[in-house]
Formats: structure tokens, C-alpha cells, sequence
């Protein structure tokens, strides 16, 4: 449970240190003016209970499951499962986003939706999906499809739909997307 206190945390700090002005009452204002924040906390919370808690944690995760999709589907617009693996950082901003379940993340992983992340279409295998590196940021409408790995310190522009793999520390855009810019 320490370690979902932590990556819940750090998420939080990802949210504060993207704001330019503080005030005594920014953490408040974090808190209820980003639903990316609050789908974290759901986020963070489930997969815990799920995969790294004793099994009458997970039976409780199980049973409130579909509670968490209502929530995080419906409400926030946001169709990330449990089951993908989202290291710490994580910042949402806006809705509309969906994830094939057994995408893998670094941390600092920073969503501007809308935006996709999965396989190449039904009747793929589920684990053909995406791997992201640390310090990746998706910009609005991008698609990243299939199994191919983004390295570290990437930036995905808008509207680019990535089919093959991207090297660590560049900026990619365009359909299919190319490498624009090595950053140094």
C-alpha cells in the first residue's frame, strides 16, 4: 500500500509542478479542477487492489471493479484498465483516452487527449501492445498502435499515428510518424 501511496503522491506532484503560481490553496485547486488527478487516484487505487494486495484486497477490487470502469469510463471519459502498468508521474490532461490493456509505461508519462493507445485491431494478442519509456508526452489525437517500443524523452505530436519503433530523445510527428527533431 506504501508504494500506491507513493505513486499516487508523485502523481500529484506532477500536477503542482505544472502550475506556475503558488498559493497556499493550490493543492486544492489541483485537486478539484483536474479529473486526470482524480482518475489516478481511481487508477492507482484499483491496480493495487487487484495485483499487489493479499486476496481479500483483491476480492474487494474484483467486486467494486465495475464501479471503478462506470466511473473512470462514463464519467471521466478515460478507458484505461487496471492492467496496464503506469510507472510514476502520471498526468492526464482532458478526456478521451483509451488504452489496450497490456500497454506498459516509464514514468512522467504525460497524456494530452484525446488520443490511443493499442494493438492493430481485434483478434490481435493482447500483449502486441505498446511499450512507452520515461518522459514520454502524447499530444492531442496521436495514435500509437501495435508492439513497438518509444524510447525515453519522447514527444509524440499531435495528430501523429506511430506504427514503428521511435529511439530515445526525439520529438516524432506525422502520418505515419517520422522523426522531426533529435533532442540533445
Amino acid at each position: 500500500m506504501l508504494k500506491t501511496i507513493e505513486l499516487i503522491l508523485s502523481d500529484w506532484k506532477r500536477y503542482i509542478s505544472l502550475h506556475k503560481k503558488m498559493n497556499p490553496f493550490l493543492f486544492l485547486v489541483v485537486f478539484f479542477r483536474n479529473p486526470g488527478m482524480h482518475f489516478s487516484i481511481l487508477y492507482r487505487l484499483e491496480r493495487y487492489l487487484l495485483f499487489e494486495s493479499i486476496l481479500p484486497l483483491k476480492i474487494i477490487g474484483i467486486i467494486i471493479y465495475p464501479l471503478y470502469f462506470i466511473i473512470t469510463y462514463y464519467l471521466f471519459d478515460i478507458d484505461i484498465s487496471p492492467r496496464v502498468k503506469i510507472g510514476k508521474g502520471l498526468y492526464i490532461h482532458n478526456k478521451g483516452i483509451v488504452f489496450t490493456d497490456m500497454v506498459i509505461a516509464g514514468e512522467n508519462l504525460t497524456l494530452i487527449a484525446p488520443l490511443t493507445l493499442g494493438t492493430k485491431g481485434i483478434g490481435y494478442d493482447l500483449s502486441m501492445a505498446p511499450r512507452l519509456g520515461n518522459n514520454v508526452t502524447v499530444f492531442t489525437g496521436a495514435r500509437i498502435i501495435g508492439e513497438i517500443s518509444i524510447g525515453d524523452n519522447v514527444l509524440v505530436g499531435a495528430n501523429a499515428v506511430v506504427v514503428k519503433n521511435i529511439p530515445h530523445n526525439c520529438v516524432v510527428g506525422g502520418v505515419p510518424a517520422k522523426i522531426i527533431k533529435k533532442i540533445e
